[in-house]
């Protein structure tokens, strides 16, 4: 199939021309070969408010429409000088005259970026794909998102010369495995695992399938024991933890989720002997007496307590 020469300029919204910000809102596209002109400009206004929110609309909508105008116009001289019905031959050096008065640089409130080249089979939907890539950002997906974490990640990892210690790693077996961007290992076993999730998504049903997955991923891997147990600094386990404070709710919890009952501490104590030796503890503990008052206790009342008079009791020792 043949291509064709496709040349096209990004419209930029520039409504303060003291700060130099700009909003892409439309793309122009010409291919003289296959007589084609054609534009796609911005028709949501939410985006353009949001960035510059001290901008009335109004003017937004004013410049578009001036623009539209002008685009219309260029398409008609294309038409009547280049490559219209009445020309068997394209003119190209007059449709490339005329696509570079329009895309000349200009101190104006909607203007042009510098004129690209692209090749295309249908020029049509070259547009539409350039249109969604520049203006409706279509490439900003969660995968996107997370690329770009995993990017900071490594710029911290690198920092701190650690980028030869957490490589690319699939952890797993041969019935289920997962692929981590950053797997520390040691003894052929992973140590750490750092996964950078996006989860800043508007709709909540998006947010929680998201996490969902990645819970069942995690689950998965850890019931057939392919992930580390992580422990504080004294060499416990979360299980060991809850296990020595009784704390039911967090045992049901991890317990849940995978936790490995045998795993053990700096010690070699599993969590049932951590609860048990918190229980023998406990116990040996010597019987403490309930402290007493060294006031002398009041006549009337047979109450010790410090240097308080009551109503009922009137005796000079003070209850």
């Amino acid at each position: 199939m043949k291509k064709y020469a496709c040349h096209y300029a990004l419209l930029r919204f520039r409504p303060f021309v003291e700060t130099g910000e700009f909003a892409n809102v439309g793309v122009v596209l010409m291919a003289p070969e296959a007589r084609f002109f054609a534009y796609r400009l911005l028709t949501k206004y939410g985006r353009i408010t949001k960035f510059f929110h001290q901008l009335d609309r109004k003017v937004y909508f004013r410049g578009r429409e001036l623009i539209k105008l002008e685009l219309d116009r260029l398409a008609a001289d294309l038409r009547r000088v280049a490559f219209g019905d009445a020309h068997p031959l394209v003119d190209a050096r007059a449709a490339g005259a005329l696509f570079t008065e329009l895309t000349r640089p200009r101190e104006t409130m909607v203007l042009f970026d510098a004129p690209r080249v692209a090749l295309a089979d249908e020029p049509r939907a070259k547009l539409d794909e350039l249109f969604d890539h520049y203006v409706e950002r279509n490439f900003v997906t969660r995968e996107y998102q997370e690329r770009l974490l995993e990017k900071a990640v490594h710029h911290v990892l690198a920092t701190a010369r650690l980028t030869a210690t957490y490589r690319n790693e699939k952890v797993g077996n041969e019935e289920f495995s997962v692929t981590f961007p950053f797997v520390r290992m040691h003894d052929g076993r992973p140590e750490r695992i750092i996964k950078p999730l996006y989860l800043a998504q508007e709709d909540t049903t998006k947010l929680l399938t998201h996490g969902g997955q990645w819970t069942d991923k995690i689950r998965r891997l850890r019931k057939r024991g392919a992930l580390p147990d992580e422990k504080n600094g004294a060499g416990c386990t979360p299980l060991a933890l809850a296990a020595s404070h009784g704390s039911v709710d967090a045992l049901r919890l991890l317990l849940e989720h995978g936790a490995d009952v045998h795993a053990t501490d700096a010690e070699g104590n599993s969590a049932l002997v951590c609860r048990t030796k918190r229980l023998e503890t406990r116990t040996t503990q010597p019987h403490r007496a309930p402290l007493r008052s060294t006031h002398p206790p009041c006549f009337r009342c047979a109450r010790s307590t410090a240097r308080v008079r009551t109503r009922t009791c009137r005796q000079p020792m003070r209850c």
